[in-house]
């Protein structure tokens, strides 16, 4: 068993857990991250194509400005967002964006040098969003690691964490084991910050790296800490849908498409005639899937994408990543259409956080995707990016303040029995269908019945039929600890298994149709009666759902925003 000891300890080696860190140690604290995968090979940021958000007077549109960024942010969030946190957004992420610079990040720039070059995506009025190709995550990620070396944070790969150690209502540790030999790894801190993304890995389609298994939310839900929102999940709509090998992965961005059905229609100019493929990504995934279930869709169950009308050698310039990847595939993207379909993109919902992403456990603080309420009910386009240096910074700020005004807690080494007998639980058992079969069935049951369309009548089937997989024995063949990828997958299995209660709960609860919530039985948007956030708690193995108003502080929908 392994003992670490350390002052602030991050959970997640994305981008938001990375900024957590190197904010954390300007504050003469030791801070360590530990991640299930490979830090720069694993998680969500390495793989963003997109660009930043940012209004900032060095680079602005004359005619944009902040207040513009928050009021499209609400807009596009259906107005349940969590309006101080978007505040916040919007006013430090232009400034954190030239601190990535400073840490070495490249951006596009105009001829002159002087300022970044700026896109708009879905929901924005104005190109606000600096980027450098198809590679801004990347970029992002590459920055902030190298700064990290310089101030000796201490790196620890391929560890899970499984549970979040509490003494009262204080945070003393966290323990997991390691993925090579599953051997128990106990950590001592005095704070820890969850930054383990979402839960793409729920769907059956999903852009996402497979490493976004849920374990945030249920790391957080063990610790008693809230979830909120967590109906809202986000289908980015262009997603590949052949070869089979690559469906689902991100096939290409809005702003340089066009979609057309199967009879040459551009079917965007029906359903968001002023702003087409740069409508919201809520509304464009319903679009493609409404025309396929009209039966206007490919042969593939989806709709066309189309590059060709870009300049030569534009897509290759612009995004270099897909290019590669459209050739490697067989596309030419001067030459064809490719057929694409919603895919399973980001998690609006996720752990409650106040102003200072503090959870309400002493100690416990969230950064990125896997905290609720920056996004509300649907996340504009490239505020994701802005959203990890914002909260990152906060998070790393906050647990470093608490780190230094309290003691290393001791663990008891025993605690390290706690894996062990879990993972013994799982190999003992000697008949059942295999981990891949059973994550198969949840993610297919997910996609079919709680995907862009919901109704009662499915989410009920949702629900009896992951009652019915929760049920079923899982047998792991492989009892060897080494390297056991079976066992792995199936204490995952577990983390997304209870995230996909919580979004079939919360979903079932709201009857009504709003952001990336779409009830085809309410298909409306009621703000007279669900101007609301669903808030759901952990007794024992019990989740329970309530419901708290929106807190409109800064601004208010129109009458039938």
């Amino acid at each position: 068993m392994k003992r670490i000891n350390t002052d602030v300890l991050v959970v997640g080696g994305g981008g938001a857990g990375l900024m957590a860190a190197y904010e954390a140690t300007k504050y003469n604290v030791r801070v360590s991250i530990v991640s299930k995968g490979k830090i720069q090979r694993s998680g969500a940021t390495i793989m963003a194509p997109g660009a930043i958000s940012g209004v900032d007077d060095r680079w602005k549109v004359a005619e944009d400005s902040r207040d513009i960024h928050l009021t499209d942010t609400l807009k596009g969030g259906a107005w349940i967002n969590e309006q101080d946190k978007v505040k916040m957004l919007v006013e430090q992420s232009s400034n954190l964006i030239m601190e990535l610079e400073r840490m070495g990040a490249i951006f596009q720039r105009n001829t002159e040098g002087d300022k970044p070059l700026l896109r708009i995506d879905g929901g924005h009025s104005y190109h606000r969003c600096p980027y450098l190709e198809d590679r801004t995550g990347r970029e992002m990620v590459r920055a902030m690691i190298s700064e990290l070396r310089k101030r000796d944070v201490r790196l620890y790969e391929e560890i899970m964490i499984i549970k979040v150690v509490k003494e009262g209502q204080a945070v003393k540790g966290a323990l997991g084991f390691d993925l090579n030999n599953f051997e128990p790894v106990i950590f001592e801190c005095k704070s820890v910050i969850l930054a383990t993304g979402g839960a793409g890995m729920v769907y059956a389609n999903t852009d996402n790296s497979t490493d976004l298994t849920g374990d945030g939310y249920a790391l957080a839900l063990d610790a008693g800490v809230e979830l909120k929102d967590m109906e809202f999940v986000q289908f980015y709509p262009i997603g590949l849908l052949f070869p089979p090998s690559l469906k689902g992965m991100l096939g290409g961005l809005l702003y340089y498409s066009k979609l057309y059905n199967c009879n040459d229609e551009r079917f965007m100019e029906k359903y968001d005639p002023e702003r087409l493929e740069l409508s919201t990504r809520d509304r464009v995934s319903r679009a493609i899937m409404q025309e396929v279930q009209e039966g206007r869709g490919t042969p593939r169950g989806g709709v066309y994408c189309d590059l060709t009308f870009n300049e030569p050698s534009f897509v290759a310039k612009m995004t270099p990543a897909l290019n590669a990847t459209y050739l490697n595939i067989g596309i030419d993207p001067e030459q064809d259409r490719f057929e694409i379909a919603p895919t399973c993109h980001f998690f609006m919902g996720g752990i409650q956080v106040d102003n200072n992403w503090k959870t309400w456990v002493d100690g416990l603080y969230g950064a990125g995707e896997v905290v609720g309420g920056m996004h509300g009910g649907n996340r504009l386009s490239q505020n994701a990016l802005a959203e990890i240096l914002v909260s990152g910074v906060t998070a790393g700020k906050s647990a470093a303040a608490y780190a230094k005004n309290c003691e290393i807690h001791f663990i008891d080494p025993k605690l390290g029995d706690l894996v062990n007998e879990k993972l013994l639980t799982l190999l003992s058992i000697k008949s059942g269908i295999r981990p891949s079969e059973y994550r198969a069935k949840l993610r297919n049951l997910m996609w079919e019945h709680v995907g862009v369309f919901r109704s009662e009548n499915s989410l009920r089937i949702a629900l009896n039929e992951l009652e019915k997989l929760e049920d079923t024995p899982v047998q792991i063949k492989n009892q060897y600890n080494y390297l056991n990828h079976e066992l792995l997958e199936a204490v995952e299995n577990e983390n997304l298994t209870l995230t996909a209660k919580c979004i079939i709960k919360a979903a079932m609860l709201r009857t009504e149709s709003r952001g990336a919530h779409f009830r085809s039985d309410y298909p409306q948007t009621n703000n007279s009666g669900w101007l609301k956030n669903i808030i759901i708690t952990k007794d024992r193995d019990r989740l329970t759902t309530n419901c708290i108003a929106v807190e409109l502080k800064h601004k208010k929908p129109e009458v039938n925003a």
